[in-house]
This record gives structure tokens, C-alpha cells and sequence, in this order.
């Protein structure tokens, strides 16, 4: 694992998932992949001791990023979540406002963005611990 943490990748477009684990091992992090809802509970089900953080597109098909969100909660794994998306992060705070989330990520995002998020999701946890 990384010094700069271990974090998973929730995204169903291949490109997007593929450019954002890139932008992520740049800035130094080791990072795990799901193409869906399902595969991200399963890789926290195994693996949340070891995951800092988690981007999750807030659509997609099958389980939304509310549901997984609302699925984690019930089974009380908790992680910094940082929802990524193409829509306005105002409408995306009102629609998450019951949930616990780190950080939101507008779509195109650059590196700076990403950093500082993902930085700010640490810092959370950390806070929390």
C-alpha cells in the first residue's frame, strides 16, 4: 500500500475510472477498482481496514451512489466518501444531505481538484480517529 493511502475507484464509464486511478497513482496513492455498486460493497466487505477514502459516481447503473452509500451505512462500514459527478454539486448536497460525505468532485475534473478533495477526505478521517 501507498504512504499516501489506499483509495477506490467507483466508477461504471471505463475512461473516466481509467483517467481518475491515473490522476490517483500519480499523486502517490495505491488504488482499488469497482465498475459498480456491488463490486465497491464487496471490496469494502473484504478490504475496509485498508481503504482511506472512496470516490463514488453518484449514477450508475444498477446500485446508485445512494444506495451504496445507504447499503454502507447499514452494515457500518464506514470511509471517507467523495462523490464524483457531472452535476451541479448544489443539487448533489440537497439529495445527499442525509448521508455522511467527505467531498464532491464536479466532472472534468483536473489534478489540483482532485488532490485537495482527496486530501480533505484524509483529513477528515483522521480527525475522526
Amino acid at each position: 500500500m501507498s504512504q499516501a493511502g489506499l483509495v477506490l475507484v467507483v466508477e461504471d464509464e471505463d475512461p473516466v475510472r481509467r483517467y481518475t486511478v491515473s490522476l490517483l497513482e500519480e499523486l502517490g496513492y495505491a488504488v482499488l477498482q469497482a465498475g459498480d455498486g456491488q463490486q465497491a460493497i464487496a471490496v469494502l466487505r473484504e478490504r475496509r481496514a485498508e481503504v482511506s477514502a472512496m470516490l463514488l459516481d453518484h449514477s450508475m447503473p444498477g446500485l446508485s451512489g445512494e444506495e451504496v452509500l445507504a447499503e454502507l451505512e447499514r452494515e457500518g462500514l464506514t470511509v471517507p466518501v467523495v462523490l464524483t459527478s457531472g452535476h451541479d454539486r448544489t443539487a448533489l448536497e440537497r439529495r445527499f444531505a442525509g448521508h455522511e460525505v467527505a467531498g464532491y468532485l464536479q466532472k472534468p475534473f483536473r489534478l489540483e481538484q482532485l488532490d485537495e478533495t482527496v486530501r480533505a477526505a484524509l483529513a477528515k478521517r483522521a480527525q475522526a480517529s
